[in-house]
């Protein structure tokens, strides 16, 4: 059986494009994905995969993934060999069944509610006016 699971930060915008034949969407994106086991915690290790999702729903998920949102992928190991220049290469991805959002963006603005000012307010004096 060939599964996997994994959850990371996407490092960039997903990129769409078509493939030729059937004109069916494909999106390709990365993510960095940490290792669980490490022995220098100052140092952490990142390991970053290629992902490929194919469908008629990738037209419209493209635009949600972007650079710096955490999302959990699920879907098979493919590696691809080839021959560049008479030497032989492979090519390792994620074809991707199932994709998760899981939180926010690192670069997602927060919002400080100190800032906020609440106005508009009655200031009730009495107990009898609160009507619970």
């Amino acid at each position: 059986m060939n599964k996997v699971v994994l959850t990371g930060r996407l490092v960039r915008d997903a990129e769409l494009s078509y493939i030729a034949s059937t004109a069916t969407p494909k999106m390709n994106f990365s993510m960095a994905v940490e290792r669980n086991y490490q022995k220098d915690k100052n140092n952490k290790k990142v390991d970053f995969i290629n992902c490929e999702m194919i469908g008629k729903h990738t037209e419209n998920l493209c635009q949600y993934v972007t650079k710096g949102k955490q999302i959990l992928v699920e879907g098979e190991l493919n590696i691809d060999n080839y021959e560049k220049d008479g030497e032989k290469r492979s090519f390792t991805k994620v074809k991707v069944d199932r994709l998760e959002f899981l939180g926010g963006a690192t670069t997602e603005k927060k919002t400080n509610t100190d800032a906020l000012e609440f106005t508009d307010f009655q200031e009730v004096d009495n107990d009898d006016e609160i009507p619970f």
